[in-house]
């Protein structure tokens, strides 16, 4: 028993200045990290979420999954040089979406940064966005979106190029350069939309990488305390495609057509700016005339030339609350009515005109838009209410998403809310509401 209590107290002994050791080495390991952090080559955060969308099967009249993942990002940022930096965003997802299991890599961006003076450069694979107005930005030509993603996060659906950027600082402006090698299309819905019998999709027809089918554009900021603005020009193939078919003008009975996007170029001009009106509202607007290259007249795929243009009032009342309201018109230039041809064998072309006519927004001459984003805060800003809403008023079409997401702790968010297209059969809200419409929620832990 007598050498049980020594072996014990040795054992005690030994326990105690173990854990004093191991105090005074965590201690320096702790002040070592705390130095290592600061020299460390890079940073590395991200999240996790998991997503679910539920719709309305409306052929069986039932309930069906829209959409379900997971998903794991990581973003990386090296520390910022004396001459440069970079950033690199990975997206790891597996799931079912659209009937079909997905499963893939997506790397988000990756580019590198240098900076020489009053010089910046970037190169690499980038999201650049374009535009002081809401949600809906007419100058954003640069790199496209995609308008099927299943994400609560707005900008998810944006996407990204491989492009040179640069910039040139002179306060108070900011001249910007971008040169996009190779063309990249966004993605719409119109496998979505209906073709009459006879009438075949086939691959699209999109450029090459010769050089000659290159993008550029430039951009010329002004940053003041009062005001900011911009305007900017775009000269390349529109991230919008049309829809083409072998020939414009009639065709022979019975029908057999292949159809399928093809891209134009243009010429965009554009402008915005944002200031602040009578100390507490934000006034925001841009326009944006977009002319492209070919004969609009005589290739149905190329929309004819239209200007756009948006205003907009922000402001932050007292409570936590925030709204945005914003107008939005088109006027299309040498318009012309769409009318059912006579001979059946224009109805082809007819069709794809209507089509073509729904992916531009040119169904009529002069159309009228509206739209709201409201948000109210609560629980000490844990608990954010959101509402938004687009109407076309000319064409009868809407969307309205409410959005409710409660902070549960300083990294995990729950989301919960709904994306809602309604519009007439001919209208393209109209054509997705079906498939895009469901009720979603989401949980995400951020590190």
């Amino acid at each position: 028993m007598n050498m049980i209590k020594r072996l014990f107290k040795c054992w005690l002994v030994f326990v105690i200045l173990l854990g004093l050791a191991a105090s005074g080495f965590g201690q320096e390991l702790f002040e070592g990290a705390a130095d290592k952090e600061k020299d460390t080559p890079f940073t590395l955060n991200g999240y996790v979420r998991g997503t679910l969308y539920v719709g309305k099967d409306l052929e069986n009249d039932e309930g069906e999954i829209k959409s379900g993942y997971g998903e794991l990002s990581f973003k990386v940022a090296t520390r910022k040089l004396e001459f440069g930096d970079a950033f690199a965003e990975i997206r790891f997802r597996k799931g079912n979406e659209f009937d079909a299991d997905v499963s893939e890599v997506n790397v988000r961006e990756a580019y590198v940064n240098l900076y020489a003076g009053r010089f910046d450069f970037r190169i690499g694979h980038q999201i650049v966005v374009w535009g002081r107005a809401d949600g809906l930005n007419p100058t954003n030509s640069i790199t496209p979106q995609n308008l099927l993603i299943r994400s609560p996060d707005e900008d998810d659906s944006r996407e990204g190029n491989f492009l040179f950027r640069s910039y040139y600082n002179v306060h108070p402006l900011r001249i910007e350069a971008i040169w996009i090698p190779a063309f990249k299309s966004s993605y719409i819905p119109t496998n979505l939309i209906p073709l009459p019998p006879g009438i075949t999709r086939i691959d699209p027809d999109y450029p090459d990488n010769n050089l000659k089918n290159s993008a550029f554009a430039l951009r010329l900021n002004l940053e003041l305390a009062s005001i900011d603005g911009s305007v900017s020009y775009f000269n390349g193939h529109y991230l919008v495609p049309g829809i083409s078919a072998d020939s414009s003008g009639t065709f022979s009975l019975p029908l057999s057509l292949d159809v399928y996007p093809k891209s134009y170029r243009a010429h965009v001009l554009g402008a915005d700016f944002q200031t602040t009106v009578a100390s507490s509202f934000g006034l925001r607007g841009e326009v944006a005339l977009k002319k492209p290259h070919e004969d609009y007249r005589a290739l149905i795929h190329v929309p004819n030339p239209d200007f756009q243009y948006i205003v907009g009032m922000d402001k932050e009342f007292k409570g936590n609350f925030s709204l945005i309201l914003q107008y939005i018109g088109r006027y299309v230039f040498s318009f012309q009515e769409l009318s059912a041809p006579a001979s059946p064998a224009q109805i082809p072309a007819y069709e794809i005109e209507k089509i073509n006519r729904m992916i531009s927004s040119q169904k009529n001459q002069l159309s009228h838009s509206f739209s709201v984003r409201a948000e109210q805060k609560l629980l000490y800003e844990t608990l954010s209410i959101e509402f938004l809403g687009l109407i076309h008023v000319t064409t009868s079409e809407f969307l309205i998403k409410p959005v409710l997401r409660y902070e549960i702790s300083d990294a995990m968010d729950f989301v919960f809310g709904g994306s809602f297209y309604s519009g007439p059969n001919d209208t393209l809200f109209g054509t997705i509401d079906t498939l895009l419409s469901a009720v979603f929620t989401e949980l995400k832990i951020s590190f």
